[in-house]
């Protein structure tokens, strides 16, 4: 006789998702703050923050949390109430990954303090992990599919609301992020801080590597089965 084959409980499945999207946001936070830590320019949606940190007492994961709560803010108003309604556990779920972006932000901020590459290949090859890891987490959070990050829900719902292309509505979007991350540090900073050659690789290179490395995680299958 075959042995009868286990099935995993509908709340164990969903325990599991959960776990796993908790060290994708780990693994994203850390990998964006590798990327910084490179001196080579932070990731678009993470210039604000970063900029902001550098002018008053509030850490980059302090305002990361404030921007990433502001996107949320911002599609509800977009959504209109029915559809916030319809959508409110999708945009409930955001508020713990947010807490929990920013906070590991801080403290991948601690865990790095004293990584400084000097040489400009020791920058490149800095940036070039930290695109690596941060691909790493994107994956881990695809594969988890429990809910997306304020900033992609933010563009997913834009381009929905103005019918206008995925794609597109992201480019906009980091470069929206980009552009003022420069005005407030050319206005308050008299330099142009976090935004560098090192911000456009990370923009184009990302996205590459998460598909190239997305095969790997089919190692989760039968786990999330």
């Amino acid at each position: 006789m075959h042995p009868e084959k286990r099935e995993v409980p509908m709340r164990s499945l969903v325990l599991r998702k959960y776990v796993l999207m908790f060290f994708a946001v780990c693994i994203n936070a850390f990998g964006i703050v590798f990327i910084t830590k490179a001196a080579l320019g932070t990731s678009p949606i993470s210039s604000v923050p970063y900029v902001m940190s550098l002018i008053t007492p509030l850490s980059f994961g302090g305002y990361t949390f404030i921007l990433n709560m502001s996107f949320i803010l911002i599609e509800m108003a977009l959504m209109g109430k029915e559809r916030v309604r319809a959508k409110r556990f999708d945009l409930m779920c955001q508020v713990p990954i947010v807490v929990l972006f920013s906070s590991f932000t801080d403290v991948s901020m601690y865990l790095l303090r004293n990584f400084k590459p000097t040489t400009y290949w020791e920058m490149m090859l800095s940036l070039v992990t930290g695109c690596v890891i941060l691909a790493v987490g994107i994956g881990w959070a695809v594969k988890a599919n429990v809910t997306m990050n304020p900033g992609e829900y933010l563009v997913n719902v834009i381009s929905k609301r103005f019918n206008h292309a995925f794609g597109n509505v992201k480019l906009c979007f980091d470069s929206t992020c980009a552009v003022v991350a420069i005005v407030l540090s050319l206005f308050l900073l008299h330099a142009i801080v976090g935004i560098r050659e090192g911000t456009i690789i990370s923009a184009l290179l990302v996205g590459p590597l998460e598909r190239l490395l997305t095969p790997a995680w089919n190692v989760f299958n039968r786990w999330l089965k």
